[in-house]
């Protein structure tokens, strides 16, 4: 399965759209018709985009807050914030792992000039956001997106590898993390996470 520029659907973007309706028309119709079949919402040749795309983005919308909610929220705590709903790159191999969530219409992509745009839909990200906040309420403003996540994975490979070994070496979880992170952390910065409630 090739993950290519000829799997993604590419829209023409306008600026400052990023309601999901409005990203939906940006598609091709063949491709928005499509689209509608794979979540078989009936659309009609005859159908303008507007059309096809209210209905559509009734049953998209429903989807990113039930099933693909946990999914939607893994990939948007790993972005560097949850204000921002466009995002540029250079290839689309950077957003590479996207693709299926582009391909199901809760991402989208443009091509501009060098670069590929990523939009996240302003209703995808708020249904996540609102849900995050009555999901923990814990913390909010105290922690990153980032250190969230850094203290999440931090605390579920101490816990994994004390189940296996009966501990869990701080210098190994220093190496681990240290190998593929941008930002580095000492072990005295690990200590105090774990110790964290």
């Amino acid at each position: 399965m090739t993950n290519g520029l000829e799997d993604t659907l590419f829209i023409k973007y306008k600026n400052d759209t990023t309601e999901l309706t409005d990203l939906l028309q940006a598609h091709k119709k063949d491709s928005l018709i499509e689209l509608s079949e794979n979540y078989a919402v009936p659309a009609k040749k005859s159908w303008n985009k507007h059309t096809i795309a209210t209905h559509l983005s009734e049953k998209v919308l429903e989807q990113a807050e039930t099933i693909y909610h946990p999914v939607l929220k893994d990939i948007l705590m790993r972005l560097p914030d949850l204000e921002t709903n466009l995002y540029r790159v250079k290839s689309l191999d950077e957003i590479q792992g996207f693709n299926p969530l582009i391909q199901k219409g809760f991402f989208f992509v443009s091509k501009e000039k060098e670069s590929i745009l990523l939009i996240i839909p302003e209703e995808i990200l708020f249904s996540v956001k609102d849900r995050l906040n009555t999901e923990s309420p814990l913390q909010t403003d105290k922690f990153s997106s980032e250190e969230k996540q850094k203290s999440e994975w931090f605390k579920t490979w101490n816990d994994k590898l004390t189940a296996i070994y009966g501990h869990a070496p701080l210098k190994h979880l220093e190496a681990s993390w240290n190998r593929y992170a941008r930002r580095k952390v000492t072990m005295d910065e690990i200590r105090e996470i774990l110790n964290q409630e």
